[in-house]
């Protein structure tokens, strides 16, 4: 008999880059994530799930987790075979291992890792755990309060229909064909190289699509949440366009306002196009510098995300059906 299993990926790099440098991020210390790993372990167990697939990595956040509550532990957990390089291969490489083996992933890193997570796990439901920079997408989440929901999806008291959304995604199209994806923001910038990854000037930005924005986030999604609110259940993106025009301020990293000009927006269905202008360019993903463009780029924003658990509508339904009882 198969084993009811669920995956976990966390990563060792997020909440540690380089605005912690020139903003006021705080730092996401490791052990932390070692903290929620035990939580985590302990009530998987205790909720039915006997397998855990993980991803190793430099640090050794679920070693360290399993160390702490080794006389405890009856779960099985098994360490996938892959080489780490300590980069977003190991993330992406550990995603496509094991997306077919498992009921659910648990992701713990910010909007940086979880775009990765999204890129390959095709309809396996994520469970997204906020310990990153920009964290718009994934969960401010008590992990004891992660752990129930994906083991009553694990464990399918609550089919993944029935516990999850599909999440939005930015698309980058040059020349017709698909570039990347971004969760939250795509923003093209006239940045000449990758660097350190994160965007914090706003004079190299030029043009921003989001899935979903608002003006308490924080990062680039900030500044057209500022022009209008978007949620991530509407069906509806937002394109703007910096330059001359509306000054306004926005929290582009924790700490920091830096002042924009919008010279103007336009309110994007699912699925329509919009075209980029600023070619070459940089693209920043979720706030961090990854595509180099230089074709004809367009942009499109689409229900193509990732299944997420919706918790509380899973828990909800979970204890509807006694999976607190006894």
């Amino acid at each position: 008999m198969k084993k009811t299993t669920v995956g976990i990926i966390a990563n060792p790099e997020s909440g540690r880059d380089i605005r912690r440098l020139i903003a006021h991020a705080s730092v996401f210390d490791n052990m932390e994530k070692v903290s929620i790993v035990k939580r985590l372990l302990m009530i998987l167990q205790s909720f039915g799930v006997e397998k855990v697939l993980a991803m190793p990595e430099t640090f050794g956040i679920v070693p360290a987790a399993m160390h702490l509550i080794e006389e405890h532990l009856d779960l099985e957990v098994e360490f996938l075979p892959i080489k780490v390089f300590g980069t977003w291969r190991d993330t992406y490489e550990a995603t496509k291992l094991m997306k077919d083996k498992v009921g659910a992933i648990i992701v713990i890193g910010g909007d940086g890792t979880n775009r990765v997570v999204a890129k390959v796990c095709g309809d396996t439901p994520i469970m997204p755990i906020s310990t990153g920079t920009n964290n718009v997408f994934p969960y401010m989440i008590e992990a004891t309060i992660a752990g129930e929901a994906v083991a009553a999806i694990g464990t399918r008291i609550v089919k993944p229909e029935e516990g999850t959304y599909k999440a939005k995604r930015v698309e980058i199209f040059e020349d017709g064909e698909l570039k990347d994806i971004a969760l939250i923001d795509a923003a093209a910038t006239t940045h000449s190289f990758v660097g350190s990854r994160a965007v914090w000037k706003p004079e190299y930005l030029k043009e921003i699509v989001v899935s979903v924005c608002s003006p308490s986030n924080i990062g680039l999604s900030s500044i057209p949440g500022i022009i209008k609110e978007i949620g991530k259940d509407e069906d509806l993106g937002l394109y703007v366009e910096l330059g001359e025009g509306k000054k306004i301020r926005a929290p582009i990293a924790p700490g920091v306002l830096r002042e924009v000009s919008i010279k103007s927006y336009r309110i994007l269905e699912l699925g329509e196009e919009v075209e980029i202008k600023t070619t070459p360019s940089l693209f920043a993903l979720d706030g961090e510098r990854e595509a180099e463009v230089k074709g004809e780029v367009t942009a499109r924003v689409t229900r193509n995300g990732p299944r997420v658990i919706d918790y509380q509508k899973t828990l909800k339904i979970a204890a509807e059906r006694g999976f607190f009882e006894g």
